[in-house]
Parts: C-alpha cells; structure tokens; sequence
C-alpha cells in the first residue's frame, strides 16, 4: 500500500504514523505501543494476495509454484493456460516464463479476463500475457507448439481433445481440480493422445517460530484442490 507522511496506520503494535514509516525506510522499524513494527517492501506476490481483485477461487502458490516447476517452466517456455480466473496461477506461470516466454490465456468470461489482466498488472509480468476472450475448445490450432498446457476449468475433459494438437509428445500438461469427484471423471474421460502421470494432493503447515517452544501453528492451508499431470502421446 502507499504510505503518506500524515497518515496514521493500524497495525499489531498499534498506530504507527507515516512519518515514522517513511523515515524508517525499507528494512527499518518503528516502534509500536505493543512492539515494533518492521517497513519491508512488498514482492509482486505480497501486492497479489494484498490488493488484487479476486473474481473466483484463486490457486495458491504452493499449488502453483508445484505446477509450474514439475512442468519444467523456465525464461523463453511458451504456456497455454485455459480459465485464467482471477489470475493468480497466471502469474505464477509468467513470473517462470517471462522474460523471453509467454502464457496464452484463454478465458471464457469477459469480466474474469478484465479482471486477470488488471491483476497481472500488479505484478509487473504484462507484457509476457497473450490474453484472448473465448473458449480454448473452440480457438482452433493457431500455435505450431506449446511447451506446456494449464487447465484450470470445472470441465477439462471437454477441451483436452482441442489442445491435444499443441503439444508435441511426451510435453507435459498439468489440471487442478477442487473435487475427487472432477478427477474420477477427468480420468474416466481421457480418451487418446493422453497418459496419466500422476495425481497429487499437496497440503501446506507453518510453525510458530518461538524459540524454545516451536510447534505447528493451529492454521493451515489443507486441501485446496488435485492436481492431474498428463503427458501427451501418440495415439493408437
């Protein structure tokens, strides 16, 4: 957030003047009525989860920084993402891709894209998004190849068929689903051109860090949704 010199900000240790804020500068500490207050500059992923607009249920990082390093992102890969959403898994994608690669996102809903974009924006990856309005089943093979694919919709079975033709055998593609029940029938309904690499479930715990008393914090991100690795192949 933007901090003026007049303002008065509520935190933990209790109102802390801007003026205190801004002389203390990044790394600093003000010192609060009920302890100190440290001014660190926020990441793109601090400005992310802080002020981006959320439009649907976001994926977190721990879902998908994991997505993007088992599909073997790096500076320069190209990614075809389908439901953008509130553009959050986007921007982890972008943050991997980018500079020299892109992700092109297809997203049904025109407020949702709006949405993605104004979000993306935050994070300072713009210019490595290739944004288009639509459904992926119906885009058609404009792309020679993708080095990956992304599929975050309630209905993935129905366009694994269409982007099947942008991945050269054995590129991996990876979808996250909120329920087992999606799953069963994203499997049942694979169809050619596909394999199975695994399904995961990652859960995520932090610690209080008390010396001489480290424990489990009583909050924890659990189950937020499976993710499906497929690999496509040559069909039969």
């Amino acid at each position: 957030m933007r901090v003026w010199s007049g303002g008065v900000y509520s935190t933990i240790a209790g109102p802390v003047r801007g003026r205190d804020i801004l002389e203390a500068g990044p790394g600093g500490v003000v010192e609060g009525v009920r302890g100190r207050v440290y001014v660190l500059p926020p990441t793109w992923l601090d400005l992310l989860e802080g002020w981006a607009e959320r439009r649907t249920q976001v994926v977190y990082p721990k879902d998908s920084a994991y997505i993007g390093v088992r599909l073997g992102l790096g500076s320069g890969s190209v990614v075809l993402e389908a439901g953008l959403g509130s553009g959050f898994l986007t921007s982890v994608l972008l943050a991997l891709v980018c500079p020299g690669g892109r992700v092109i996102g297809f997203e049904a809903r025109a407020d949702h894209l709006e949405a993605a974009v104004r979000n993306v924006g935050l994070t300072g990856f713009r210019d490595c998004l290739d944004a288009r309005l639509g459904d992926v089943a119906e885009a058609g093979l404009e792309e020679e190849s993708v080095d990956a694919v992304v599929l975050d919709l309630p209905d993935p079975w129905r366009v694994l068929p269409a982007v099947r033709p942008w991945l050269r055998p054995g590129r991996p593609a990876a979808v996250f689903l909120p329920t087992s029940s999606q799953v069963d029938r994203l499997l049942a309904g694979l169809g050619e051109g596909w394999v199975v690499e695994s399904v995961e479930e990652l859960l995520r715990r932090e610690w209080e860090p008390s010396p001489g008393a480290l424990r489990p914090s009583p909050r924890m991100i659990g189950h937020t949704g499976f993710i499906v690795f497929l690999r496509a192949v040559r069909g039969s």
